[in-house]
């Protein structure tokens, strides 16, 4: 339930406390008393449907516009929610609320998708600079992200206009320039992401970072195959019917020297390369993705042939990604297969 503590029922005049069993509705946002809306059978906010403005906090948050999907607040110029992105003005296309095919949150608590928003999520489709969900309803993305995120459209990262580095990223472009303009004008190498943490070979593959990707890719299958030549040589697995003896197994086996020193070794050989990887991720992307742009951008091309080239060397590839997949769990068993 989203945060209402301190306004008030426009009902029943009472303010809203914890434990009230609120909802909101679903054309202008107006939070009411469960009980309140269902005896008045609908909105009672009518000058807002006239306006097809969106319902607004009071008090301290006197100005901002309150998100009707997610309850975060925005500045009154703003034109989708900075949290969610969600339209907050009125449009002239109708409302996914009055779509059938929407099941967001409403009155009755309903739920469903949540695909719809300039943000993209789920159940929209891939948008050309973002992830998964439908590109900015703008003519110019680029400007409607600069304003939604407070980020000057003008700014330059290593003398490069930062326009030019959305051109590059395409997906997922303002999380990125953020960063990049961190370690341009404060000169920082960490950050911490969790893509890169968890999964670092598919997520560098993923970015077109063939170094590094290549690099944990080798990292990863070292290991796994060093962990299975553990299993196969300390490991006696003979007797072993079950994954509890099997585990009871590998436990004996540890207690040996070797067999300890083995596994302790690989483990933590990959946690730390993977908190590396994690730390300096960012980094090596802004270091690359500069690179790239500098070399784009003094090149004598026409705008559609850089930008053909800013699409080719930067944004995403999903098959490069997938191929690393295989690669880390096929490739260990073929290897094993062959040599062991």
């Amino acid at each position: 339930m989203l945060d209402y503590k301190g306004e008030k029922c426009l009902s029943c005049g009472r303010e809203f406390t914890d434990g009230d069993d609120i909802v909101v509705c679903p054309e202008c946002g107006t939070p009411y008393h469960r009980e309140c809306y269902l005896k008045e059978g609908k909105c009672i906010n009518e000058s807002l449907h006239a306006s097809g403005e969106s319902w607004r906090a009071q008090g301290s948050d006197e100005g901002k516009v309150k998100c009707q999907r997610c309850g975060g607040l925005n500045g009154a110029d703003f034109e989708y929610c900075s949290h969610c992105g969600y339209p907050l003005k009125a449009e002239d296309t109708e409302r996914p609320f009055n779509n059938t095919s929407t099941n967001q949150q409403g009155a009755y608590g309903n739920t469903g998708n949540y695909g719809n928003g300039p943000y993209g999520g789920f159940g929209g489709q891939r948008g050309f600079y973002g992830g998964f969900g439908s590109a900015p309803q703008s003519s110019d993305p680029f400007e409607f992200y600069c304003k939604n995120y407070g980020i000057d459209s003008n700014d330059r990262i290593d003398s490069i206009g930062i326009k030019e580095y959305f051109k590059y990223l395409r997906s997922n472009p303002m999380y990125y320039i953020t960063k990049f303009l961190r370690f341009s004008k404060e000169g920082a190498k960490r950050s911490f992401n969790f893509c890169a943490f968890f999964f670092p070979h598919i997520f560098f593959f993923f970015r077109k970072m063939y170094k590094q990707a290549t690099v944990y890719l080798t990292i990863s299958i070292v290991t796994t195959i060093i962990a299975d030549w553990f299993m196969m040589s300390y490991v006696d697995t003979s007797t072993a019917t079950t994954y509890t003896e099997l585990a009871n197994a590998m436990m004996q086996s540890m207690n040996t020297t070797a067999g300890f020193w083995v596994m302790f070794g690989v483990s933590a050989f990959s946690i730390v390369s993977r908190v590396i990887a994690g730390i300096f991720a960012n980094y090596w992307y802004y270091k690359k993705a500069t690179k790239d742009v500098n070399q784009i951008v003094t090149e004598p091309l026409e705008n559609t042939e850089r930008d053909v080239l800013m699409a080719r060397k930067g944004g995403t590839s999903f098959m490069y990604a997938l191929l690393a997949y295989f690669i880390a769990n096929s490739g260990v068993s073929i290897l094993m297969s062959l040599f062991f």
